[in-house]
């Protein structure tokens, strides 16, 4: 007897299927955190100024005004898939911040069959629809997770342009960052693991200096090169396979306009990536009194939507994405100093 895993089920989940293709491998660290972000999009890379930065670009974590801590649970895809994820980030001493956070990503309960040696059954069979359905009750469940684990440094500096001698000299708020990334990837009893690097940057530039009007707002634009060095997850298997997770450059920028004749503010935000024939991400956000925000923007064509909810301390954020597999909702809280 050998036991055939039902591959159907993990292949119709690629942003699990990290074992079977490079393609994925680490995709779990593409799902994004923070429904803020989500709701916009994912549109972040140059609007990751809060302890969420780090998975979207760490050197946003170099203006982090204070202490922040974060959280995230939601079931994906229609139950399918739960997601996990927690970080604290803080400034230290001569303008650096650092950050950790863990995110987890995991299916449960996925069926083992038992087929005999004349079963005449393949995995593309069962995907395709061209074997007969199963009948016979499963053998047992088994699990498939993935988890990355971060640290986040970020370093702030600000220089000044001096536009000539007819304007004043013009600050410029920089931010650079590193995110040092562990991953672990597990499918039933096999287990992977590999080592990741991010460096990003990020620049903000106040239009309000530059045109010494207090009408115009922030011009942010950022720069994370992801796994920069080409990330490689070693599986415990007889023949230490290996994925390799593949660099992306995700750029963007944002910008930041106030409505003080409404106490609000609206921010729009784009991002484009390398990876995958260049993924592109919109959003925008108007804050209303900075106690309500409501916000839209399409993430890789599909529609994404949001709202949050500022009080005291405590920023509660909620994001609907729709997707091919099955829309999903996402609610995670920040609280901050």
């Amino acid at each position: 007897m050998r036991k055939f895993i039902l591959l159907a089920i993990i292949f119709t989940l690629p942003f699990v299927v990290s074992a079977q293709s490079s393609r994925y491998a680490g995709s779990v660290m593409e799902m994004g955190v923070g429904a803020r972000a989500l709701g916009m999009g994912s549109a972040y890379v140059a609007l990751s100024n809060d302890v969420n930065g780090a998975s979207w670009n760490p050197a946003g974590l170099a203006l982090l005004p204070t202490f922040q801590a974060s959280s995230m649970y939601a079931n994906l895809f229609n139950t399918l898939e739960t997601q996990s994820y927690v970080a604290a980030a803080m400034p230290i001493f001569g303008g650096a911040s650092v950050a950790v956070s863990w995110m987890r990503l995991s299916v449960d309960d996925i069926p083992r069959y038992e087929f005999t040696d004349t079963d005449a059954i393949t995995a593309y069979q069962r995907i395709n629809l061209k074997a007969q359905p199963l009948t016979a009750e499963p053998v047992d469940y088994f699990s498939s997770f993935d988890e990355v684990y971060t640290i986040t440094f970020a370093k702030y500096s600000q220089m000044n342009l001096d536009l000539g001698w007819q304007y004043f000299e013009v600050p410029i708020d920089f931010g650079f960052g590193l995110n040092l990334k562990l991953l672990r990837q597990t499918i039933d009893q096999n287990t992977g693991s590999g080592m990741g690097l991010d460096a990003g940057m990020i620049m903000r530039i106040g239009l309000n200096d530059i045109f010494t009007d207090p009408l115009y707002g922030d011009l942010i634009f950022g720069l994370n090169f992801q796994d920069a060095t080409n990330t490689q997850i070693t599986w415990d298997t007889d023949s230490k396979h290996k994925d390799r997770v593949a660099h992306n450059f995700k750029y963007g920028f944002s910008y930041v306009q106030p409505l003080p004749f409404l106490n609000s503010r609206f921010t729009f935000a784009f991002d484009l990536d390398s990876r995958y024939t260049g993924a592109t991400h919109l959003g925008g956000e108007f804050l209303y009194h900075e106690l309500l925000g409501l916000r839209a923007g399409f993430n890789s064509g599909f529609f994404t939507a949001g709202a949050g909810l500022y009080l005291w301390k405590f920023k509660l954020d909620y994001a609907y994405q729709s997707h091919d597999l099955g829309n999903s909702h996402r609610v995670s809280l920040l609280f901050g100093f």
